[in-house]
């Protein structure tokens, strides 16, 4: 395993922050890392890429090639970027591909939304006292509610005021 990692491009000084890290390589099949490595070649990563996104993103590894396969096309197909454009993207940030969708689809709706409608909702939260995007903290207000919803339940859910209120204040923009 050690010399797969070291082939790889692990670095002898490397290989304890990356097995601490990722310990659970070791549960996993040679054979299929092996395979992993490939796929992610034959897709034209050079082998210094795939070295620096094991590097970033320990985990990497450990998913199946079907897996990788779905998150590269997540990211070709909902940013609508090239293949290279992709591939350039997934070097520079791996752990886009081992990390939880959420917060990505998340941003992707924000992206999508209108940048009004988010600057309405949010004037209108500050008015009141209630625009609080931190998730540690009580009464906290996800992205996702905030531009996804319509305006009565964002009026009557999340602002605890009235569509009247809310089209009151609008006016006074």
């Amino acid at each position: 395993m050690l010399l797969f990692l070291k082939d790889v491009g692990i670095e002898d000084n490397q290989l304890g922050a990356f097995l601490t890290k990722n310990h659970a390589i070791f549960s996993e099949d040679l054979e299929n890392l092996k395979i992993r490595v490939a796929y992610l070649l034959s897709k034209n990563f050079s082998k210094a890429d795939v070295a620096q996104m094991v590097r970033k993103a320990p985990f990497l590894l450990n998913f199946s090639v079907e897996r990788l396969d779905n998150r590269l096309g997540f990211f070709q197909k909902e940013l609508e970027l090239s293949v290279k454009k992709t591939r350039d993207l997934v070097v520079r940030l791996p752990r886009l591909l081992t990390g939880s969708l959420e917060p990505v689809k998340e941003n992707m709706k924000v992206f999508n939304t209108r940048l009004f409608k988010i600057k309405d909702r949010h004037l209108f939260l500050t008015y009141l006292g209630r625009a609080q995007y931190d998730p540690a903290k009580p009464n906290y207000i996800s992205l996702d509610k905030l531009v996804s919803i319509p305006d009565e339940i964002f009026c009557e859910e999340i602002a605890k005021a009235s569509v009247q209120d809310f089209d009151k204040f609008l006016k006074t923009l």
